[in-house]
C-alpha cells in the first residue's frame, strides 16, 4: 500500500483530526499521497482522508524527506515538521516580485537546490542558509511570474530546469553550458529525467516524454481518458513501475473530475481524486507515508 501527500492551503491536521473533510478515491491508490496547489499543503491516504494539511503561499513543489518533514516552494522554501506543524528551517530568496521560487530539492549532502523564478537562477543553500553555488539563467525576465517552474539537480550533477513562458525544458552544466533542450506547448511547468537517459515533460495537455536527442517517444494526451475531466497537468512524479501521477490545475471537482491521478504507461487510469480544485506539485508515497524506494523520479 502507498501514500500521497498533496499541498493545499489549509491548517495543520493530523492523525485524522480532520475526519469529515474526506472526499473519494476512484479506483486503487496504493499508499499514500502529498501534494500542492490552492495555498495548501495535504497528505491524504488512500480513501481520500486528509491525515495533514498546512497553510501556504502558491505552491508548487513538495516533497516528504527522509527525516518525516515536508519541504515545500511556495515563493520561499520551507521545512515543516508535521508533527507539531512548526517551521525547522526556511529560505527566503532575496527577489519576490512575480514569485520567488516555485521549485526545490534536498541534496544528498544535506543542502538546498532552488529553482528561484524572479532572479532566474538556480542556488544551492546550506543547511545555515550560505548560498554555497549559483547559476544564472539565460532567458529570463527579472520579476517575471512566468519564468521557471520545476528545476532539478540530476545524478550527473547538471540542472534540469522547466521554464514556463519560453515553454522549454534545458539541460544546464554547473558552468552554464546547455547540453539538452526541448520545446513543449503551450508550457513547460515540470521535467524528469529518467535512468535511461530520457525526459518527461508535464505541460499542461500533455505528459510527453523524449529521448536524449530531444526526439519524441511517447505523450500522453489529457482527453485520452475519455470519462474523466482532466484540467491542466502540472507536477509529475514517474513510480518505480513507470506510472506517471499528476497533479492537475483548474480541476473538474465533480466525480467526473480529477484533481490527482495516476496513468499506466498504456494510458489506463489506475485512480483519481477529484477532491481539490487545484493542484500542482505531487509525490506518492507508501502505506506509511515514507518516500518510495527504488528509482521513483521527480
Amino acid at each position: 500500500m502507498l501514500s500521497v501527500l498533496v499541498s493545499v492551503g489549509g491548517l495543520a491536521v493530523l492523525n485524522g483530526a480532520d475526519s469529515s473533510a474526506v472526499k473519494p478515491i476512484y479506483g486503487t491508490l496504493k499508499g499514500q499521497v502529498l501534494a500542492t496547489g490552492g495555498r495548501r499543503m495535504l497528505l491524504l491516504d488512500n480513501t481520500g482522508k486528509i491525515l495533514w494539511k498546512h497553510k501556504g503561499g502558491n505552491c508548487s513543489d513538495i516533497w516528504m524527506l527522509k527525516n518525516g518533514n515536508v519541504l515545500l516552494a511556495d515563493n520561499n522554501v520551507v521545512e515543516v515538521d508535521p508533527k507539531t506543524d512548526k517551521v525547522v528551517w526556511s529560505y527566503k530568496p532575496a527577489m519576490q516580485k512575480g514569485g520567488g521560487t516555485f521549485a526545490c530539492q534536498r541534496l544528498e549532502n544535506g543542502n538546498t537546490m532552488v529553482g528561484e523564478n524572479s532572479a532566474g537562477r538556480i542556488v544551492e543553500v546550506d543547511p545555515k542558509g550560505k548560498i554555497v553555488f549559483e547559476l544564472k539563467l539565460p532567458d529570463c525576465q527579472s520579476g517575471s511570474h512566468n519564468n521557471l517552474r520545476h528545476v532539478r539537480k540530476l545524478a550527473n550533477g547538471n540542472y534540469l530546469a522547466a521554464y514556463k513562458a519560453k515553454a522549454m525544458v534545458r539541460e544546464y552544466t554547473p558552468k552554464g553550458k546547455v547540453v539538452f533542450e526541448v520545446k513543449v506547448k503551450p508550457i513547460a511547468f515540470s521535467a524528469v529525467r529518467l535512468p535511461n537517459g530520457n525526459t518527461v515533460v508535464g505541460h499542461i495537455n500533455n505528459v510527453t516524454e523524449f529521448d536524449p536527442k530531444g526526439k519524441q517517444v511517447w505523450q500522453f494526451d489529457r482527453k485520452e481518458i475519455k470519462d474523466v475531466k482532466i484540467g491542466m497537468i502540472c507536477g509529475i512524479h514517474v513510480l518505480p513501475s513507470g506510472n506517471i501521477v499528476m497533479g492537475i490545475y483548474g480541476a473538474n471537482t465533480s466525480k467526473d473530475g480529477a484533481s490527482l491521478l495516476e496513468i499506466t504507461r498504456k494510458k489506463k487510469l489506475v485512480w483519481r481524486y477529484p477532491g481539490d480544485k487545484h493542484m500542482m506539485g505531487v509525490q506518492l508515497l507508501d502505506e506509511k507515508g515514507k518516500p518510495l524506494a527504488g528509482p521513483a523520479l521527480r
